[in-house]
């Protein structure tokens, strides 16, 4: 009799059956929640969107939420330098590394609008969460703001929040990426425009 041999317990291939089915599980949620996340706002998006619309408090129809994060526009960026775009198109392109944008039309708002408490309740909202406007501008039934965050700006980090009012159309935006390739072309024109203006008065 051989007693080296080794006898394996009935429930081991039991066990992996369930290590393959928690995997499987694992990965449909996880699939579940990228698809998803195409059309849900990152919080502070929407949290501008609640103070807008809570603001209005008039009926309203939502169009389309769409948020593309770093991993889509990654691919993105990959994909535009197989193709011979305009630096200025480039640089654009491999500025952005996560955009959203929440549409809504709105019901019955002729009359109703008071832009200053628009603002007034986003900023409060937004204040809470640790960020200030640096953009507002209004006008009648229109009205246009900017928030950022109040730490961890720079041009390689940057993160904005938009929120447009137009008559009955709401949109709130935000974006995230590094703006340093615009920096850079921008730096350039100015470069090149200096260098003409000397050309021209000499």
């Amino acid at each position: 009799m051989n007693t080296n041999q080794t006898v394996q317990p009935p429930h081991t291939g039991l066990r992996t059956v369930e290590t393959v089915l928690l995997i499987l599980l694992v990965g449909f949620v996880l699939a579940v929640v990228g698809v998803t996340g195409y059309f849900r706002l990152s919080t502070e998006t929407a949290t501008l969107r609640e103070s807008a619309l809570g603001s209005l408090n008039v009926p309203w129809n939502h169009k389309v939420n769409l948020h593309v994060g770093f991993f889509t526009t990654g691919l993105v960026r990959i994909g535009s330098h197989f193709f011979k775009l305009p630096p200025e198109a480039q640089a654009g392109i491999d500025s952005i590394h996560g955009a959203e944008v929440g549409l809504y039309n709105l019901q019955g708002t002729a009359g109703v609008v008071d832009t200053g408490t628009i603002l007034a309740r986003a900023d409060k909202a937004m204040s809470a969460r640790r960020w200030d406007r640096v953009v507002g501008v209004s006008h009648e039934h229109e009205l246009v703001a900017v928030y950022v965050p109040r730490k961890g700006l720079s041009t390689a980090r940057m993160r904005c929040c938009v929120l447009v009012l137009q008559a009955d159309k709401l949109v709130v935006a935000g974006a995230s990426g590094n703006f340093d390739p615009l920096v850079e072309i921008a730096q350039q024109h100015l470069a090149l425009k200096d260098g003409a203006q000397r050309f021209a008065l000499r």
